[in-house]
């Protein structure tokens, strides 16, 4: 018998003749295995796939078509349906690219990014300055270096005046590690970065739409800090960024101390900052108080306000104090005012000494009443502080907030009653300022001992005999620890005050005014 192709599959595979008996060949019987008949084509004597006909199907032009179970044939496709296989494997091949491209993107996101690597070295150098060293200059604990950093720096990436005026910053504090405080307002680097913010910052507030309005706000209050820590003197110099900074808060809303409570993030920031500067420039300051009167109502007095009286860990001292140290201000402006035209006004001194005793004695009675309620109760502070601070932060910010509170009764006395520098009263406090600050530092890092220049300037105004080398050592000491050039002006002008004084009559703000300067123990 010859061979067959049309045996079975075994048989072929074997290459054994078959007698092709169905369903089972004799040979499968003889071995009791499963035998299979399978027709395999042959396109001109090759396999399917390798013939022309399989060739064209490979194409994609014909269609494999089941007419019954296990049963096909093949035809060609019509145009529609070649159109739409050929979107269908453009769209697999878009899907695929998508794919790769997304990992590839994934992949670059998991590269380290250097948000300062659009910088020159300069830049990056006082920008990095900034976050681990300058920026300690004007906070009481980690908390808060870190806070600040987190607000300013993204933003002052994207808006140039800031970023200027924030590197100038740093500068300033370099040029003050140096040993250059003395130079740190003339010194040409900090100069040219001072001139560069000031430029940017007039042309984003010509076009204030393309720039974040609280950008705006916080290089105005970089720009003021600046030019208090270089020790700046002269009228305006400082004061004018502060005046910027209320207007360009009153677009974002309310100035009003109840934010302080309320906003949360970086506006609230702003807002501290700004009733911390104008609060301590009433205390201080011998200029008018900055903002309307209505910022200075006699509802501010202690006990007067609903709303809690938290210690500012960003101040060093209370809010309800803050509200007493500007009506402080106000009525020391007023009276300074009344002296100069009384004559033309027509008052008398009687009538003048009497009203102000009356605005003394109550805001007297406010601070005693803030002493005796930290006397007997830890401070409270801003929801989420407390937990942050050490119990030696929190110790050493009540110390602070009781230098302030003295500072603001040796005000009351002198600038308000003209009592005399040697008073018991007004020597009781400036002990007690000295021997808080004590308590607290010196201190090389991150303390509330940066936020003693204002209490241990107003002591030294009236210390005298030892107290006054005492003020001296620990001046001294605050500027070797924060290096700020503000620090030693402040002793600077010390020094001029105690030996050029007219007469213990004579306080520092009138002092200021004699001298014509406009500076601030900040």
């Amino acid at each position: 018998m010859s061979r067959s192709f049309t045996g079975c599959t075994r048989c072929k595979a074997r290459r054994q003749k078959c007698d092709e008996q169905r369903p089972v060949c004799g040979r499968c019987q003889s071995a009791g295995v499963q035998c299979k008949y399978a027709m395999q084509l042959q396109w001109g004597g090759r396999a399917f796939s390798r013939s022309r006909f399989g060739a064209c199907v490979d194409t994609g032009n014909m269609q494999r078509l089941e007419y019954s179970p296990g049963e096909f044939i093949y035809t060609t496709k019509s145009a529609q349906a070649q159109a739409q296989a050929q979107a269908q494997a453009q769209a697999q091949a878009q899907a695929q690219a998508q794919a790769q491209a997304q990992a590839a993107s994934e992949l670059t996101l998991t590269r380290p990014v250097d948000p300062f690597s659009s910088l020159s070295p300069d830049q990056r150098a006082l920008l990095h300055h900034f976050i681990n060293d300058a920026s300690q200059i004007t906070a009481s604990h980690s908390g808060m270096q870190q806070d600040i950093c987190r607000m300013i720096v993204p933003m002052a990436l994207q808006t140039p005046s800031l970023l200027y005026a924030t590197t100038a910053l740093s500068a300033i504090h370099i040029q003050a590690l140096h040993n250059q405080s003395e130079s740190a307002k003339t010194a040409p680097d900090i100069a040219r970065l001072m001139g560069l913010s000031l430029e940017h910052f007039r042309k984003e507030l010509q076009n204030p739409s393309s720039t974040d309005s609280e950008a705006l706000v916080a290089t105005a209050r970089t720009l003021c800090l600046a030019e208090i820590h270089s020790g700046a003197i002269h009228p305006n110099s400082w004061r004018a960024h502060i005046e910027g900074a209320r207007a360009l808060m009153k677009t974002l809303g309310t100035t009003g101390e109840n934010s302080l409570r309320t906003e949360s993030g970086f506006r609230r920031y702003l807002d501290r900052w700004y009733w911390s500067i104008v609060s301590l420039t009433a205390l201080t300051g011998n200029g008018p108080p900055i903002g309307d009167t209505s910022d200075f109502a006699p509802s501010d007095l202690a006990g007067q306000r609903e709303s809690p009286d938290y210690l500012d860990d960003y101040w060093g001292f209370t809010v309800d104090l803050a509200a007493v140290f500007r009506q402080i201000g106000a009525a020391a402006w007023r009276t300074h005012q009344a002296e100069k035209d009384i004559q033309s006004q027509g008052f008398v001194a009687g009538e003048i000494d009497g009203n102000v005793e009356d605005e003394a004695a109550a805001l007297e009675s406010s601070i005693r009443e803030l002493m005796d309620r930290g006397a007997t109760s830890q401070p409270s502070f801003y929801p989420g502080v407390a937990e942050g601070l050490s119990a030696d932060s929190a110790q050493h910010l009540a110390l602070c907030n009781e230098a302030f509170q003295h500072s603001a009764l040796i005000q009351i006395h002198r600038r308000l009653r003209k009592t005399p520098t040697t008073s018991v009263l007004v020597q009781q406090s400036v002990q007690r300022i000295l021997e808080c600050t004590a308590q607290i530092g010196p201190s090389a890092g991150l303390s509330p001992w940066v936020m003693l220049t204002t209490p241990l300037f107003i002591a030294g105004c009236e210390a005298r005999g030892e107290d006054r080398d005492t003020v001296r050592q620990l001046l001294a000491s605050l500027h070797d620890t924060i290096r700020v050039p503000n620090v030693l002006q402040s002793l600077r002008f010390l020094e001029q005050y105690w030996a050029n004084q007219l007469s213990e009559d004579e306080d520092w703000s009138h002092f200021l005014d004699r001298m014509n300067f406009d500076f601030i123990p900040y």
